[in-house]
């Protein structure tokens, strides 16, 4: 009879410990998509203050950025940076630690086109295809 009795505590322990390790993974699954999403969002929303800033420039004639107003922008679980060429840019977004807070890699350029794919850890490129994601995720 004890054997038994500790046989079931064995399975309900084993059986409690695979849940808890579901729901881990599944919100873990849910923040990374919700940093994928509000990644995008920034990309997006810092894309389009570049291309303003460097249309501003041009019509103005000044041929000079003005880097206090268009610093890189920080987004949650995701390293941001700026490539600047003359009047065309690229902002990348990869993620800090690949498949813990993110597996999207995204890029936009003065198209303001976000594309994503993932890249295991490595940026994306304009060949991607176009992020799709909703806030829902």
């Amino acid at each position: 009879m004890v054997i038994i009795l500790i046989i079931l505590a064995g399975v309900f322990v084993c059986a409690l410990g695979l849940h808890g390790y579901k729901q881990l993974q599944i919100r873990r699954e849910k923040r990374m998509s919700q940093n994928e999403y509000n990644t995008a969002v920034t990309l997006w929303e810092y894309a389009r203050l570049v291309r303003e800033q460097i249309d501003d420039a041009v019509h103005q004639g000044k041929g000079v950025l003005d880097f206090a107003t268009i610093t890189v922008p920080h987004s949650q679980g995701y390293r941001v940076s700026l490539e600047l060429i003359g009047t065309y840019f690229r902002v990348y977004a990869v993620p800090n630690k690949y498949n813990r807070t993110g597996k999207l890699s995204f890029v936009t350029d003065t198209t303001l086109d976000v594309r994503a794919a993932d890249r295991a850890g490595n940026p994306a490129s304009a060949d991607d295809p176009e992020y799709q994601g909703d806030a829902a995720g």
